[in-house]
């Protein structure tokens, strides 16, 4: 359910149950080890191309394809309801559930792209085990922290989650999933990066700085979205995770 809802490529096995939906919320971070994995898999196969600039364009660009352009939707409308600064509630809520797209919002998708491409095109100019570790758990890390505040928080009364079964106040018994998972891809890229002696840790924190970074900046876009706008929403949710990949996307640029 959670493939089939947040990745692009087609799910071969093809089920939908309502009663489900907070189960499928708590594998969320496991759609983003998998996208991780496909993205490293493309970069490898594209580093023997020798393709300069243009290969950090292609990852970008197939990063969001895979994500089905889904989360990019949530980040453009909350740039245009919260970045003017609008005094009253409803009006930043109207502006959220608007379709069309305002300047606030494609002022900021160019800035986030630009900084995302960059981030990407330094940490791919040669090709790393490393740096996919540290990739996979950037994309887990940030879809982690999304299915924590989707089933920890109290939704929008105008989001879809207020009306939908079992999402009308939060519940913390489907984070265990997500919680597992994101201990194993965490514990799973500090053991490439460290080859096995953890005390290289301390010499490499890739994987931890980049899980920090995340964390810090899901929790933040979140929580200020929240209070500007009443409650957690799926617009939220594609906020806080491109934000949270941008800025661990730097952390990782600056860290190799």
């Amino acid at each position: 359910m959670a493939w089939g809802m947040f990745c692009w490529i087609p799910c071969p096995y093809k089920q939908w149950r309502e009663e489900d939906r907070l189960a499928q919320i708590g594998m969320f971070p496991l759609v983003g080890t998998m996208i991780g994995l496909i993205l490293c898999a493309a970069w490898f196969l594209l580093s023997f191309a020798n393709l300069g600039l243009v290969l950090g364009a292609l990852l970008t660009g197939g990063y969001f394809l895979l994500t089905g352009f889904i989360h990019l939707d949530g980040f453009m409308d909350c740039s245009d309801a919260i970045m003017p600064r609008h005094p009253d509630m409803e009006t930043r809520r109207r502006i959220l559930k608007d379709s069309h797209s305002g300047a606030f919002a494609l002022i900021c998708l160019v800035l986030m792209t630009l900084v995302f491409w960059t981030s990407m095109m330094d940490i791919t100019s040669e090709f790393s085990i490393k740096v996919c570790c540290t990739l996979v758990v950037i994309f887990t890390t940030s879809r982690f922290t999304s299915a924590i505040m989707v089933l920890t928080q109290a939704p929008m009364s105008t989001s879809q989650y207020a009306g939908q079964a079992g999402m009308q106040r939060p519940s913390g018994k489907n984070t265990i999933p997500a919680f597992v998972i994101m201990l194993v891809v965490l514990a799973a890229a500090e053991l490439v990066i460290s080859g096995g002696n953890l005390h290289a840790l301390i010499y490499e924190p890739y994987s931890n700085v980049a899980f920090i970074v995340v964390v810090v900046t899901a929790w933040i876009t979140a929580k200020s979205d929240i209070k500007k706008l009443g409650g957690m929403s799926g617009d939220i949710s594609g906020h806080m995770i491109t934000m949270s990949e941008m800025f661990g996307l730097v952390a990782a640029a600056i860290l190799f």
